[in-house]
């Protein structure tokens, strides 16, 4: 599910669902043309995945180098690791045009 788009898509990664898809795409959106491409290289570390589409992409410990220590120090704070219990929103003050901008030509 794409929280921002609103797409749904299966377990095998078929586009399954669109909003509006007549209204926002005239009937000329074909969901077998829209689907998920499967990753070339798929690790966690710390309980946080990672994913890359680069099948030559080094493996992820040898990529993340230091800052893996940078990602221990936030993981490894209280025993037992880390746990998301809430979001957190806020109001950003810009010129009204930034979010305008942001969905022109959307219709959801």
């Amino acid at each position: 599910y794409c929280a921002y788009h609103g797409w749904t898509f299966g377990n095998d990664g078929r586009l399954t669902a669109v909003p509006n898809r007549r209204e926002a795409y005239h009937g000329e959106l074909d969901l077998g043309d829209w689907g998920l491409i499967p990753v070339a290289q798929l690790d966690s570390y710390k309980g946080l995945w990672f994913a890359t589409f680069d099948p030559q992409a080094p493996p992820l410990r040898e990529y993340l180098g230091e800052m893996a220590w940078y990602i221990d120090t936030f993981v490894d704070r209280r025993e037992g690791g880390i746990e998301i219990v809430a979001s957190h929103k806020w109001v950003m003050p810009c010129n009204w045009k930034f979010p305008a901008e942001n969905f022109v030509g959307d219709t959801y």
